[in-house]
């Protein structure tokens, strides 16, 4: 989606001439008095119905929205925030969006269920409803773009009574909390402990 925002944001300043039309799968929009790029539409499928909408001002990407799975319902949202910059005076010193939140509704009824939280473009945490119950029951820590720790709510009691936390090599180790005190205790020694 920020391939065809940067290429067609690029065209967009406040005296543009004559804007880019798009075509058949991407159609810009422009500000009638300032000639500012507002909106790309875009059909990623080829199907002839618009299933993703990048949200500009002017080269800045604001927000998208997008229907991943092509059913005609937006089950993706991304919100980008404006750092400034030097490099883009025409647009008020505002550089493209940088990703800082992602909101995903991962079952069909619509409904957001998972939250990704991004810090300087990159991924550092999410939250996830996966029981459908409308309560976060799934936490993952991310670093440097890998997953440090997982951590969940088998039991429906809002905190997380399990966690897979993950070495430098990538190999996960279960640690689990056996009374609900919020102490985690690592498997092997948790099997041998009596309940």
């Amino acid at each position: 989606m920020l391939v065809v925002a940067a290429s067609l944001a690029g065209a967009s300043c406040a005296q543009a001439p004559a804007p880019p039309a798009g075509n058949d799968r991407v159609k810009p929009s422009y500000d009638v008095q300032t000639g500012r790029l507002e909106r790309i539409t875009y059909d990623r499928n080829g199907d002839g119905r618009v299933d993703a909408t990048t949200f500009m001002d002017g080269s800045a990407v604001v927000r998208a929205e997008l229907d991943e799975n092509f059913d005609g319902t937006i089950d993706r949202w991304e919100h980008y925030a404006t750092e400034a910059s030097a490099e883009s005076p025409a647009s008020g010193g505002a550089a493209g969006g940088v990703l800082r939140r992602v909101e995903i509704a991962t079952r069909a009824d619509g409904t957001v269920s998972r939250w990704e939280i991004y810090e300087g473009g990159s991924l550092r945490r999410v939250e996830e409803d996966t029981s459908g119950d409308g309560r976060v029951d799934k936490w993952e820590t991310w670093e440097r773009g890998s997953l440090q720790v997982v951590a969940l709510d088998t039991k429906g009691t809002g905190t997380a009574d399990r966690r897979l936390v993950y070495s430098v090599d990538g190999q996960p180790r279960l640690e689990v909390d056996l009374n609900g005190t919020g102490t985690v205790t690592p498997a092997a020694a948790a099997s041998s402990t009596p309940r």
